[in-house]
């Protein structure tokens, strides 16, 4: 028995194909306006607010910025009726009227990961809100984390794509935003062909498998306030190490004329770069360490707190390795 979900869950599923389900916290005290118009203004910088957006091309993670609604947050919270806006909470659970609310999410997330064999307990599991108005979009793109996303009032058309398709996003694509902050995706309606549309209601939720493109479109009758909670697994983690290395390999190697093979296609060796990992953050938190407080190097970020600082000596140590490697036929 689940706290958050309802038994019509598919943990078979999980990171494997989208699937809608149903959940049992309609009425949560959390997810009532009157909350939320107190607890959004206590989170500061982690509210995130913009303009309606009506593009599915559009750069999501710029909006705040390029769009803005000309109002405060107050306001927007106020008038999002009317006002043709989009709302973003990162990490909510940081108020205390969501804390208890992200423990059991948790919970539940444990209890799905042990039914299916990827891992014991969630990692670097943050929760989002999502409040936008009638007629809304959010544009195509894909999260670095697995995915459960829950709706609370209006409705929403939700369209998921199933992970590792090249047609719909190229395995460069995955590699560079993994690795770093390119959140803009390439859009163009041939790709709908193979989305999976879910009609989203209150009381209804989504699970988006790791690395599952999708776009949202909000219905034009009321307000839409939603909440997903993106996590890690032991496998998830290990895919972004890959594709991490992946995309340092590709851009550092490309004036060589080769490339590393795809992460989850065949001979990708994708086990032996996760491991590499460690082991080239390490070499770079050993360089800026002995380079003391000089200029800092570039730095690359994997979601969830994972950090690596670049250098042209990690690099070509890479291609060494690597190279060796493909003269052996493994890459």
């Amino acid at each position: 028995m689940y706290q958050c979900f309802n038994d019509d869950i598919q943990p078979a599923s999980l990171d494997k194909a989208p699937f809608q389900f149903s959940h049992r916290l309609m009425g949560h005290p959390a997810l009532e306006l009157s909350n939320l118009a107190t607890a959004l203004p206590a989170l500061g910088e982690r509210v995130m607010y913009s303009k309606g957006l009506s593009n599915l091309g559009a750069n999501l993670d710029r909006a705040h910025i390029d769009d803005q609604n000309g109002l405060t947050i107050e306001e927007t919270i106020e008038q999002i009726r009317t006002t043709q806006s989009y709302i973003a909470v990162r990490g909510p659970e940081h108020h205390p009227s969501f804390k208890d609310l992200h423990r059991v999410m948790c919970e539940d997330i444990a209890k799905l990961m042990r039914a299916n064999g990827t891992g014991q307990l969630p990692e670097n599991a943050e929760m989002w809100l999502f409040i936008a108005s009638p007629g809304a979009i959010t544009p195509f793109h894909f999260d670095r984390f697995s995915n459960f996303l829950l709706q609370f009032r209006g409705s929403k058309e939700v369209a998921v794509f199933k992970p590792w398709n090249d047609e719909v996003i190229t395995p460069q694509q995955y590699e560079c935003y993994t690795a770093r902050s390119d959140r803009q995706m390439d859009w163009s309606d041939d790709k709908d062909r193979f989305a999976h549309k879910f009609n989203f209601h209150p009381g209804q939720a989504i699970h988006i498998p790791f690395l599952g493109g999708h776009y949202v479109k909000n219905g034009p009758e009321d307000v839409s306030i939603s909440m997903a909670i993106f996590y890690d697994t032991d496998e998830t983690r290990r895919f972004k190490q890959a594709l991490f290395i992946n995309d340092l390999i590709r851009r550092r190697t490309a004036r060589f004329g080769w490339q590393p093979r795809a992460v989850n296609s065949p001979g990708s060796l994708d086990g032996f770069k996760s491991g590499l990992y460690p082991v080239v953050k390490g070499m770079a938190s050993l360089k800026n360490r002995v380079a003391g407080l000089g200029r800092p190097a570039a730095t690359a970020q994997i979601s969830g707190g994972m950090w690596l600082h670049g250098s042209e000596l990690l690099a070509e140590a890479e291609f060494v390795l690597h190279g060796g490697l493909r003269v052996m036929g493994a890459v």
